[in-house]
């Protein structure tokens, strides 16, 4: 028993290091808003990834422009304060 404690705490040591170390990871980036407002969605299952987001917007016109006229309901927050569509998308890494 105490042998898998010990190896449950290391593995969870591990996993905690390798995302403060490796770039990309959740740790790694400043997604304050996105983790707040989008992440529970954007899973890749309910709706497209960060990274899905980046590469078929590119942009934070065309970003926001999806977000104004494609946008679910549940994206009513955004809808109506265009700042924070902006800080979003820059938080994507979205080019200016």
């Amino acid at each position: 028993m105490r042998l898998w404690m010990l190896c449950a705490v290391l593995l969870a040591g591990v996993s905690l290091l390798l995302s403060l170390v490796l770039p990309g990871s959740a740790a790694g980036e400043d997604r304050k808003l996105w983790t707040k407002l989008c992440a529970s969605c954007h899973d890749g299952e309910t709706a497209p990834t960060p990274v899905a987001l980046k590469e078929k917007y590119g942009t934070l016109d065309r970003f926001h422009d999806a977000v104004m006229k494609k946008g679910a309901r549940c994206m009513n927050i955004l809808k109506n304060d265009e700042g924070l569509i902006r800080k979003v998308g820059l938080e994507l890494g979205l080019k200016e």
